[in-house]
């Protein structure tokens, strides 16, 4: 039993220099950056007093402050160079952290950002075997099985395997339940006394006592498959992950929400429970109420319930708009949040002038449906390619007589694909079409990309004259409104077809239909509509005149929608809303 409380102090060391893996201490592992694993571990760690990250980085300084860390300094370049051991990286913190914090700590653990999957258990127990015992030092072991020393060879200068002696009874051993017991250091966890690494210059010491974790725990980074094998024990639920955001203004370094308003209310619009309840939001909402519910459905909230209301989260595919008779109401909003990077579902002049702060996903590296609207939009490319649309019908109607002519089709290969704004889905997306043997290029007075396969045009009519696909992916603003319109589509080869993943306002929809009945326009597949408020009141032209055309294709806005992309955009703007204005908080 521990009767004297610890003074310990946790070090993680995160230079910015990585060789093998480039960033690896901030790489994405199951949408948090690698660092934040050890971050949280060692926050929910009963026995750590104060948890501080040593990097020479300010951009990693930033990412550990916001999971919950202490930076209270940058490490200089000299301790930050490949050949400085770790120990002395690790001995100049210590020194720093006392002289800043004025106080002397008893111990010391070092919690490498490179073991994402141990855990706040495997730290208290190795500092607990430290406290309870007269060691120097308390470090983490795995034992070893397949690759056991006693399978280790050198091959010689001759090519040959050196050091086999077949008298020797230990090379005749096959099975790895033969062998005898071996241990190798795992780098998850490095327990120590003060005095050892500042008075004896070592992680170590003399008397080592080894803390034996078992292999799954023990995967440490070094290569790019380690990080496939920590995603997938993660996914399958074979160890712990944790909660995306991590609140931690109590000072106390526990990973605790405390809100100074106990009345505060947190509305959910157009999102299902079971979505939510999938997010990593348990540490924010602990003390908070949750309402769930439909943006259609806020006249049923009474009006003393929304006077408690601070913030709703509303996704992006809302089509009722949060306007001025909506959001009235809540005289207490402070904050709309919603996991998009445009706001047009947001009704921006009320929020301006109500002073209600707005939070969505823009200036977010990883926004939350990259890979779900690129798969969207590659599906669309190919489902107007191979005229999917039409040859449903075809089997609707029974008529599979002289069918071919109407939905023979193209290859991709060879085919000219064009990018009308290149973002990151249009870099994705173009890189599978270019594999498949298409010609790529793009408009973007924005972007200059240098890739071999990607052409830039700076013409707009040049570039639309060569294109077999169109394919829209540009944000909307005074500039490109409407940006598809007579005018423009003048300039398109006859017979190309327009993919829009955008918004729907970057096209006049008028001059859509209107050329897809002179045929100008082979087709035009979307997952948007000009303001999709009119689709409620079936007023808008494109999908009335859809029943029409079998070469028009609409869906409802799911480019993005999917269970992954859901959960990835709350966490992700859970922890904007936190990092960027946490002013409710203690």
């Amino acid at each position: 039993m521990i009767k004297k409380k610890k003074n310990v102090l946790g070090v993680i060391l995160a230079r910015s220099g990585s060789k093998g893996i480039k960033n690896k201490n901030i790489k994405e592992l199951c949408g948090h950056p690698l660092i934040s694993y050890s971050i949280y571990a060692g926050l929910s760690s009963k026995f750590i007093s104060k948890l501080i990250v040593s990097t020479d980085s300010k951009k990693i300084a930033k990412i550990s402050e916001a999971y919950g860390a202490n930076v209270p300094f940058l490490r200089k370049k000299t301790l930050s160079r490949d050949k400085v051991p770790s120990k002395d990286a690790l001995k100049d913190a210590v020194i720093n952290a006392e002289k800043i914090y004025k106080q002397k700590f008893d111990y010391v653990i070092e919690i490498p950002a490179v073991a994402p999957l141990r855990t706040k258990v495997d730290i208290d127990k190795a500092l607990k075997i430290l406290f309870l015992n007269r060691f120097d030092s308390v470090i983490s072991f795995t034992r070893v099985f397949d690759k056991h020393p006693l399978r280790m060879k050198k091959i010689n200068s001759k090519g040959l395997i050196d050091h086999y002696d077949p008298k020797k009874p230990e090379n005749e051993i096959s099975r790895r339940q033969d062998f005898s017991k071996c241990f190798i250091r795992n780098g998850a966890i490095y327990s120590m006394k003060r005095e050892t690494i500042l008075k004896k210059n070592s992680r170590m010491g003399n008397k080592i006592k080894p803390y034996i974790m078992n292999e799954i725990k023990s995967v440490n980074i070094d290569q790019i498959t380690d990080f496939y094998t920590c995603e997938k024990l993660i996914e399958k639920g074979l160890c712990q992950n944790f909660p995306s955001i991590i609140f931690n203004n109590s000072g106390n370094q526990k990973p605790k929400l405390i809100v100074k308003n106990k009345n505060f209310d947190f509305l959910l619009a157009g999102y299902p429970k079971n979505i939510f309840d999938m997010s990593d939001k348990d540490l924010f909402l602990r003390n908070i109420n949750e309402i769930h519910c439909d943006i259609s459905q806020f006249n049923l909230i009474n009006d003393k319930l929304k006077k408690k209301i601070i913030a709703i989260l509303v996704p992006t595919n809302g089509l009722k708009k949060l306007n001025l008779k909506i959001l009235n109401r809540f005289k207490n909003l402070k904050y709309i949040i919603t996991p998009s990077t445009g706001l047009t579902h947001v009704d921006a002049k009320y929020t301006k002038e109500s002073k209600i702060k707005t939070i969505n996903l823009e200036n977010i590296e990883d926004t939350k449906n990259i890979k779900a609207s690129s798969e969207f939009c590659l599906l669309m490319v190919l489902a107007s390619l191979r005229n999917y649309k039409e040859s449903l019908e075809i089997v609707k109607s029974g008529n599979w007589r002289n069918f071919e002519k109407r939905v023979r089709s193209r290859e991709i290969n060879g085919l000219s694909f064009g990018f009308l704004g290149l973002g990151r889905i249009g870099k994705n997306v173009s890189k599978t079409i270019f594999n498949l043997g298409g010609k790529i290029s793009y408009y973007d007075p924005h972007v200059n990309y240098k890739k071999k396969f990607f052409k830039k045009e700076k013409n707009l009519k040049k570039f639309f004259s060569k294109l077999d696909f169109l394919i829209i992916s540009a944000r909307l603003n005074n500039q490109t409104k409407s940006i598809i319109n007579s005018s423009s589509i003048k300039f398109l080869k006859k017979g190309a077809k327009i993919i829009n993943i955008s918004r729907g306002e970057l096209v006049d929809e008028k001059t859509i239909l209107r050329n897809l009945r002179k045929k100008k326009i082979g087709s035009y597949y979307t997952d948007v509509v000009s303001n999709e408020e009119t689709i409620l009141k079936n007023k808008n032209i494109l999908v009335k005149s859809s029943k029409n055309f079998t070469n028009i294709s609409i869906t409802p806005h799911i480019g993005g929608l999917t269970y992954e992309s859901e959960i990835k955009a709350i966490n992700r703007i859970l922890y904007k809303f936190k990092s960027e204005y946490n002013k409710i908080f203690n």
